[in-house]
């Protein structure tokens, strides 16, 4: 089964696909069968994207200015799970991720732990009340830490250089800040 996407940024399109057709965001985990779980992202990927400053989608090195995708206590406090981005990948994951790209609807339970040695944290930001709208927002630095949860939060500087809120998919009119 395929979907419809998008156009694909030339970034994106390096990414190996799964069996519905989409990229592979570069931080995604992987199970040992070869599937990826979109619910999960892969600790060691996440760090190698900080580390390196490469874009949690398509893996590749970013500049000076970087991007994440969040719901409104993102744009709040700044903080993450999953790494930046660059503008046109994040962009692309506002129109093609399924739980972005909806306004309505649940977050799905994180899975439990099948293979042997993996662990599956959930962060203390974790809810199951998805955000009415998600915002595309543009900095330049950001640091890390480890929780007390054992999850990598990702802070961004703050204040933003810019703020754009999506719904649906599709940018906001009259909501860029």
């Amino acid at each position: 089964m395929t979907i419809e996407l998008p156009p694909i940024p030339w970034r994106m399109g390096r990414r190996p696909r799964d069996a519905r057709g989409l990229p592979i965001p570069f931080a995604q985990f992987i199970g040992a069968d070869g599937v990826p779980d979109f619910r999960v992202l892969d600790a060691e990927r996440v760090q190698r994207c900080l580390r390196n400053r490469l874009c949690g989608l398509c893996g590749q090195q970013m500049g000076k200015h970087v991007f994440f995708v969040g719901g409104p206590l993102c744009v709040d406090n700044g903080l993450f799970h999953d790494p930046p981005m660059h503008k046109e990948c994040a962009e692309f994951a506002l129109r093609a991720c399924a739980h972005l790209n909806r306004s309505k609807g649940k977050y799905s339970v994180a899975p439990r732990p099948s293979e042997p040695g993996l662990r599956v944290v959930e962060g203390a930001m974790a809810t199951d009340q998805k955000a009415e709208w998600f915002a595309l927002m543009h900095t330049r630095l950001f640091s890390q830490t480890r929780g007390s949860d054992g999850m990598i939060y990702i802070r961004a500087e703050l204040p933003w250089l810019a703020v754009q809120k999506w719904r649906d998919g599709e940018p906001m009119e009259g909501h860029d800040g």
